[in-house]
């Protein structure tokens, strides 16, 4: 599978002298290995050439390779001769099935490492509870307070732990890699991975309308909180996008994945809370190499012209300055001032009273032609 490949050839990469990061994130998702000084991607196939390009495209990288066998791709042996490297040898890990006490370790590491910390005086997941003193024995685990918070204790993964879950982490996906591959075959799993790769979390947060007609999102986007609309310069519009799709009419689909990788021991559902402590609600929270392997199983585009679209709806609500979207927007952005909803002048942008309105029949009308798109 493409994560023994990565690793060995990262290693390799290494021991010839080259300071590479293994996976590197980029705006769509992440590459497989990244040499910064020399602005170099690489992605490993692993099923969709065009994903590969996609998200090495997506980061300023001066040269950028696609290894495999594939048409467009690099071989292997031609890649590690232009490198100057060893070419990696195949192996084979027998996956073996380990005893209920070291699943439970494996378990708590594995959970540790998608959550981040775990608040000690109220561990919900029932492996951790049973491990979490062997952690701290090994050395897997120790815990730690806040300032706002002592003497309350959290656990989280020492720099040893987390090289120990991210193991148990790769195994996991090795195993189910022909069941992430069935996932991957939906274009809507394509979407959500992507809509869900910043935060890797999933919130069951809104139902889902009726059907995909213009009519059911129309009334779904009238109940649809605009807030959701979050827009961050340094984000990737294709991936604000999917984000509002996974929060939106694809958050009952987006929750599914996340129960199927939860099955796989690769997604958790857990207890979320404030700075403070305060419950805020359950969500699942994602493994990356989960998220990872289906970005790289699979591809769905999405037209430039309906991200740009998605922009002039969006972006105006939280922005006043509209110079980073002109490229991609502008003509849409041009429309709604014809249409009376917005001024512009210059750079600068001031919405009407109606906009947010506009701006709900706009998205519902981009979701419905996203969806058509899919089909």
């Amino acid at each position: 599978m493409y994560l023994d490949l990565r690793e060995k050839l990262a290693e390799n990469l290494r021991k010839a002298g080259y300071r590479v990061i293994s996976p590197f994130k980029v705006l769509v998702g992440w590459v497989d290995i990244a040499i910064l000084r020399k602005r170099v991607g690489i992605d490993l196939y692993a099923g969709s050439y065009e994903s590969c390009i996609e998200r090495l495209t997506s980061h300023p990288f001066r040269e950028i390779y696609v290894v495999g066998d594939c048409d467009g791709c690099i071989p292997i042996e031609e890649f590690c001769e232009s490198f100057n490297i060893e070419i990696p040898c195949e192996s084979f890990e027998e996956l073996e099935n380990p005893s209920m006490h070291v699943k439970a370790i494996e378990d708590s590491l594995a959970y540790l490492y998608t959550v981040g910390e775990v608040y000690e005086k109220n561990i919900d997941y029932k492996p951790l509870k049973v491990a979490i003193a062997d952690l701290k024995m090994l050395g897997f685990s120790s815990s730690f307070s806040k300032p706002k918070l002592k003497p309350e204790m959290f656990a989280c993964l020492t720099h040893e732990g987390y090289a120990a879950a991210k193991k148990v982490v790769g195994r996991r996906v090795k195993r189910n890699e022909k069941k992430l591959k069935k996932i991957a075959e939906d274009p809507k799993s394509y979407i959500i991975a992507l809509g869900i790769s910043e935060s890797l979390a999933v919130r069951s947060a809104f139902d889902k309308p009726e059907d995909y007609s213009l009519k059911s999102l129309l009334n779904f986007m009238k109940k649809f909180p605009l807030e959701e609309c979050r827009f961050t310069e340094s984000a990737h519009p294709k991936t604000v996008l999917c984000q509002f799709l996974a929060n939106s009419i694809l958050n009952e689909e987006a929750v599914k994945l996340a129960k199927k990788l939860n099955n796989m021991g690769l997604a958790f559902k857990l207890k979320s809370y404030s700075p403070y402590g305060y419950e805020m609600g359950e969500e699942y929270r994602i493994t990356k190499e989960a998220v990872e392997a289906i970005l790289k199983f699979s591809y769905t585009e999405i037209p430039k012209d309906v991200i740009g679209e998605f922009l002039a709806a969006t972006y105006p609500l939280t922005h006043t300055d509209i110079y980073p979207i002109l490229n991609q927007a502008g003509q849409h952005l041009l429309n709604a001032e014809k249409a009376g909803f917005c001024r512009i002048s210059g750079t600068k942008i001031t919405i009407g009273e109606k906009f947010v309105e506009y701006a709900r029949v706009r998205l519902a009308m981009i979701m419905e032609r996203v969806i058509e798109g899919l089909s």
